[in-house]
């Protein structure tokens, strides 16, 4: 018992100093800015005036979110139909889903291109082409997400019951699946939405006119190596924060749950004891 904690020690803190010191060299960089003698911001609020930002970041977002939308909308409920009408097909799902991990991304971007070569050029032109892309390019880990999410729960039973109570499927998933599909479904959109975010290869190769965030700031290190790296930083800790409301608002609503479930058994407890004496009566 002592080696294993020891040995998670060990671990975590190595991990940490491979995640901090690059970090910590990343700011003081940026920071120093040219100055050695001092640290100023100049790089965070000139590399914030530079054109191009705010339009990078928004198609950034557009695309991630849509991505997020898209994948949730597609997976979970192929997901949850697989397991319960045509559990043998799962494995041929999770050898499609790791297909992405072994076709390079620029085979990926002309056979796209080839595919929608008709398509309007509205359609080609546009983040939604980019967004469809990032649901393929992300299936190897949110399919693995909500898949892990679906094999953790009795499946069959909480379907079973919910429609021999008469509920609708829309009523059956909000209410009872998807309660307990919550931790694999915010894992599967957060994987998505970091994917999304930092993806630089398919963003330049198919929206060069609109460029995303990552494909806006490779062209900043041309101008400035300190405004790219200042950048860089502000988008990390953005990432982290947002890993950490998901995480926040999947153990909060989970607590929730939790305290009023208690709640009710404790509520259903004193009633039990309150109308224990009137049985008695009643049998005697």
């Amino acid at each position: 018992m002592i080696r294993n904690r020891t040995f998670r020690y060990v671990t975590l803190i190595i991990l940490g100093l491979y995640v901090v010191i690059p970090m910590y060299a990343s700011v003081q960089f940026s920071l120093e800015s040219g100055y050695h003698s001092s640290l100023t911001f100049n790089a965070y609020t000139s590399g914030i005036d530079q054109p191009g930002l705010g339009s990078s970041v928004v198609t950034s977002l557009e695309v991630s979110f849509g991505a997020v939308a898209a994948t949730l909308l597609l997976l979970v409920p192929t997901i949850i139909f697989v397991h319960l009408r045509l559990p043998g097909l799962r494995t041929w799902l999770e050898a499609v889903s790791l297909l992405p991990l072994g076709i390079p991304a620029i085979v990926t971007v002309v056979g796209t291109l080839g595919v929608y070569n008709s398509a309007p050029n509205w359609f080609i032109n546009s983040p939604m082409i980019l967004a469809l892309l990032y649901v393929v390019l992300a299936l190897p880990y949110s399919y693995r997400a909500i898949d892990s999410g679906v094999r953790s729960i009795d499946l069959h039973t909480l379907v079973e019951a919910g429609r021999s109570m008469g509920a609708r499927w829309w009523v059956l998933f909000r209410r009872v699946l998807f309660p307990n599909l919550r931790s694999g479904v915010l894992a599967a959109a957060f994987l998505t939405l970091a994917l999304s975010l930092g993806e630089y290869t398919f963003a330049s190769l198919i929206l060069p006119s609109t460029p995303t965030f990552p494909v806006w700031l490779a062209g900043v290190v041309t101008t400035s190596t300190y405004y790219a790296v200042a950048l860089s930083v502000v988008a990390l800790i953005v990432t982290w924060g947002l890993l950490v409301a998901i995480s926040v608002v999947g153990s909060g609503r989970q607590r929730f749950a939790g305290g009023a479930a208690q709640r009710e058994a404790e509520a259903g407890e004193k009633i039990d004891l309150t109308l224990a004496p009137q049985a008695l009566d009643t049998v005697a």
